[in-house]
């Protein structure tokens, strides 16, 4: 069980994420959920290849890229979601940010090797960031649609409860001994499939009330 919390939680997780996006696609025309939905699927793969490879060095390679990988995505999805040049703006910057600062970290000796808590923390508040802006957005653009009628509301309910959990996590990560670095990562990754179970309710939730009119 520990294995699995460890190493297969993640890729199921992500398996999981994929099947609402797969869902509202059905009958709906929408970038940012293909692109989203791509990005799932192609990550169920990429993790458990990291997971289950001997070679560290490999492992450490995907997981950096994949990082960069997850904001360059998200970045897209939120552009597509958010109203307003201010906003949209502000990921745009964000996302330069990152490129420029994983840029050089590619080209730093052995930083694609290494553990970088300060990036990954930089990418998980970025996240939240993009999610307290769509908030925003909702609060301030109130309409008749019922909130939990809007898949992106759930989404984005996933995203700030993961990426929120795992700023914080990521802090203590690279701190501590191996054997507490296994349980903090399995916490992370359960998170990650509660944000996905929660995803995937939401989306069974609207395609029901849609059957319900």
């Amino acid at each position: 069980m520990k294995e699995f919390l460890k190493d297969g939680l993640e890729s199921l997780a992500y398996f999981i994420y994929a099947i609402p996006l797969f869902l509202m696609l059905k009958g709906e025309k929408s970038k940012g959920k293909e692109v989203l939905f791509i990005y799932y699927v192609a990550s169920v793969f990429f993790i458990l290849i990291a997971c289950y490879t001997t070679d560290v060095n490999l492992n450490r390679i995907i997981y950096n890229a994949f990082f960069f990988f997850t904001i360059c995505i998200l970045s897209y999805y939120f552009i597509q979601i958010l109203l307003g040049k201010t906003r949209k703006n502000i990921v745009r910057t964000l996302f330069l940010i990152h490129l420029v600062v994983f840029t050089i970290i590619s080209f730093k000796s052995q930083q694609l090797l290494a553990i970088n808590k300060h990036f990954y923390a930089f990418t998980y508040l970025t996240i939240v960031l993009y999610a307290l802006i769509y908030f925003e957005q909702v609060l301030t653009n109130i309409t008749e649609l019922n909130i939990l009628h809007q898949f992106d509301f759930w989404l984005v309910s996933g995203y700030l409860l993961y990426y929120l959990s795992c700023f914080f996590i990521i802090l203590f990560y690279a701190n501590v001994d191996e054997k507490l670095r296994s349980t903090l990562w399995s916490l992370q990754n359960f998170i990650l499939f509660m944000s996905s179970v929660l995803t995937l309710s939401g989306a069974l939730w609207i395609k029901y009330k849609k059957k319900s009119y």
